[in-house]
C-alpha cells in the first residue's frame, strides 16, 4: 500500500508540471463470450469525450480475442474501427494488435503482465493518439478481488515507438485505478479514473479522464 501511495503521489506531481490539461470522459460497454475453456471473443463500443467532456473525440468499437495457453500464459488479438473528431474534420480510425500474457495469483491478489504491438491500418497521418498509432505497449496491472462482489485493480501502461527513426522512444504512459461492482453473477458495472501523458506534442499534455463501463458476460 506504502508502495502504491508513492507511485501515485510521483504521477500526480508530474501533472502539476504539464503545461496542457483536458479532462474527459470514456463510456463504453463489453460483451465476452467464451467459446470453449481456452478461447473467449469479446464486442466492446466506445465514446470518449475530451474538451473538459464538451466534445466526442473517438467513437469505435472493439473485436478481441484470448486464447488461453495454460492458466498463466494467454495470446491476444483485436481490431478496432470507428471514427476521430478533432473538432474540425472527423475521420475514419482502424487498428490492429497481436500480444501475449502474463498472469500470476496469489490468494486474493494477481498480477498481469501485457504485451501488445499495435499497428495503424487507418489515421490521419498527424494524429498522436496513443491507442490508435503504430507503438509496442507494455501494461502491468494489479487486482484485488477479496471483497464481496467488489473487485479493486490499478494498472500503469507505456508506449514506445516502433518506428524506424525512433524505434522504442517512449511516446506516452498511462495510469489507471478501477473499482468494479457486480450486479449479478455475469453483469457488472466499473467506475475507473485514467491519466495520461502524451510526449509528442508540444506542449506535452496531460489528460484527467473519469471512466464509466458496463461489462456483461453472454
Amino acid at each position: 500500500m506504502r508502495i502504491s501511495l508513492i507511485v501515485i503521489g510521483l504521477l500526480m506531481s508530474v501533472g502539476l508540471c504539464a503545461q496542457y490539461r483536458d479532462a474527459g470522459l470514456w463510456l463504453d460497454v463489453s460483451a465476452s463470450h467464451e467459446l470453449n475453456k481456452r478461447l473467449e471473443v469479446s464486442l466492446s463500443p466506445e465514446i470518449r469525450l475530451n474538451q473538459n467532456m464538451t466534445q466526442w473525440s473517438r467513437l469505435f468499437a472493439d473485436v478481441g480475442a484470448e486464447y488461453k495457453m495454460d492458466k498463466h500464459f494467454s495470446l491476444h488479438a483485436a481490431f478496432r474501427g470507428g471514427w476521430g473528431n478533432d473538432g474540425i474534420h472527423v475521420d475514419p480510425r482502424r487498428r490492429w494488435q497481436t500480444g501475449f500474457s502474463v498472469r500470476h495469483k496469489w490468494d486474493d491478489f494477481s498480477v498481469q503482465w501485457l504485451s501488445r504491438a499495435q499497428y495503424t491500418a487507418v489515421g490521419a497521418l498527424s494524429d498522436t493518439d496513443a491507442d490508435f498509432v503504430t507503438l509496442w505497449r507494455n501494461r502491468m496491472s494489479v487486482k484485488y478481488t477479496g471483497l464481496k462482489r467488489t473487485d479493486l485493480a490499478t494498472s500503469f501502461e507505456l508506449f514506445n515507438s516502433m518506428g524506424r527513426y525512433q524505434e522504442l522512444a517512449l511516446q506516452n504512459w498511462r495510469w489507471i485505478a478501477q473499482v468494479s461492482r457486480k450486479i449479478t453473477k455475469k453483469q457488472s458495472v466499473v467506475l475507473g479514473y485514467l491519466i495520461q501523458r502524451d510526449l509528442t506534442k508540444s506542449p506535452r499534455a496531460m489528460d484527467y479522464v473519469l471512466l464509466l463501463s458496463y461489462k456483461v458476460e453472454l
